[in-house]
């Protein structure tokens, strides 16, 4: 599902200017705009032109408790109007200046941005025709990564056994997660889950067993392997949906490896970001990609570069969600490779014009996220798992060095979206660092 974002707009005026006149055929212009591209825009009832009207627009804010604001500077206006209302009602700012010699909307809109930097506010400032839709593409995507910032925030991730022996770098500290990102971490036992699996109905098990090799063009795990794995899922499934947990990170390596391979693409098809090895960093990064993408998330590895075709080759195991698969014909389910156990899907991946690779690592203090985009190409079974070949929109080369001079990590997630500037303002809202090399 494509995330919709709830913008909050108000029109802000002063009447001794020219153009206020035209401010409400402006706000019903820029309401219709922000409709068209997927924004659910809640604009106040009444213009701000003075103190009382601001404070009717902070209220009816509070009420609609939008995930971003939008002031659309009619003409130049005081600005400590917006003031009042953002001290009401702790949002992101988005400051919209239209054309217009003599309105002074260009030079309400700097005036209001130059204030809020010194204040330390958060805001951003756009300029453009507001009847054209290419006006509000950047404040549509300061509008999702302020949606997802506030989703993460009032949510809950899990965290299921340990991370992997021997990751280092994926170790998480979840106070950090909660004091930086919001949401509360809920750990559990794998012994915990067992103990869930074993009170799933054998009904709802062969239900998903059927639908699994309906699904699949070969079956190659068994039926016991098979169950076992669709139990855990549904365990986890059912875990999830009880709790409001939006994103899980799993520890499967090694003890659960093969075991845990199908449940982490069933879950992702579900709406439930599932990242493997344990590795919470990425978990936060597949969720956010997601959102932006309305689609599941492949987590995979940097397993080959090839120079010449400026090409990477991503993937892990075969915990990838079956929707991703290039041909529905090409879905199998496998043991594990190396344990020879349990149940893998596995596929090459669908191709596509628009993707994000990003990886998403650190803890206190050093927190950084990397991200490009390109495009995913046709490939084959190049790796026993999930194939993905991606070819980036800068060189091989130039990525490397960021990713060898900045330490970004070995887990690296693709979404089918572009996605970048959606990243950038979620790294600047949630003050973590960000590298987006081109």
């Amino acid at each position: 599902m494509v995330l919709t974002p709830v913008v909050g707009v108000y029109g802000v005026l002063e009447k001794t200017e020219e153009g206020w006149h035209k401010a409400e055929a402006l706000i019903e212009s820029v309401q219709k705009q922000l409709s068209s591209i997927g924004m659910d825009v809640r604009p106040t009832p009444q213009l701000v032109a003075e103190e009382s009207s601001a404070l009717q627009a902070a209220d009816f804010f509070k009420k609609e408790d939008p995930d971003l604001i939008l002031a659309v500077i009619v003409t130049w206006s005081f600005d400590h109007l917006s003031l009042q209302i953002l001290k009401r009602i702790d949002r992101p700012l988005a400051i919209l200046a239209v054309p217009g010699i003599r309105s002074g909307s260009i030079v309400g809109a700097h005036q209001l941005g130059s204030y809020l930097t010194d204040l330390g506010i958060e805001h951003v400032v756009h300029y453009g025709p507001p009847q054209r839709a290419d006006t509000y593409t950047g404040i549509a995507a300061y509008a999702r990564a302020a949606a997802v910032k506030r989703r993460l925030e009032l949510g809950k991730l899990g965290f299921v056994g340990r991370r992997t022996p021997g990751m280092t770098p994926i170790a998480f500290d979840e106070v950090e997660i909660t004091r930086l990102f919001g949401p509360e971490v809920l750990s559990y036992g794998w012994e915990e889950i067992e103990v869930r699996a074993d009170s799933v109905s054998a009904d709802a098990v062969e239900e998903q067993l059927q639908r699994m090799k309906t699904l699949a063009g070969k079956v190659e795990s068994s039926d016991q392997a098979l169950q076992k794995s669709l139990r855990l899922y549904l365990a986890l499934r059912g875990l999830s949906e009880e709790n409001g947990i939006l994103a899980i990170g799993l520890g499967c390596y090694p003890h659960y490896a093969g075991i845990a391979c199908i449940i982490t693409g069933l879950l992702s098809e579900d709406g439930i970001p599932t990242a493997c090895e344990g590795d919470m960093n990425s978990a936060i990064l597949m969720y956010l990609l997601q959102q932006f993408s309305g689609e599941p998330v492949h987590f995979g590895e940097l397993l080959e570069l090839d120079e010449k075709e400026n090409t990477i080759v991503t993937s892990h195991c075969g915990c990838a969600s079956p929707s991703l698969a290039a041909r529905a014909e090409d879905i199998a389910l496998s043991p594990v490779r190396l344990f020879e156990r349990g149940v893998c899907i596995k596929f090459p991946a669908k191709a596509s014009q628009n993707v994000t690779f990003a990886n998403l690592v650190g803890r206190k203090g050093t927190y950084r996220l990397c991200a490009l985009e390109g495009k995913a190409v046709q490939t084959g079974m190049v790796f026993e798992g999930n194939p993905v070949k991606m070819k980036p929109d800068l060189s091989l080369a130039n990525l490397l060095e960021v990713v060898n001079e900045q330490g970004f990590g070995h887990h690296w997630m693709m979404g089918y979206a572009h996605a970048v500037a959606e990243l950038k303002h979620f790294c600047r809202l949630s003050g973590i660092g960000g590298e987006f090399p081109v």
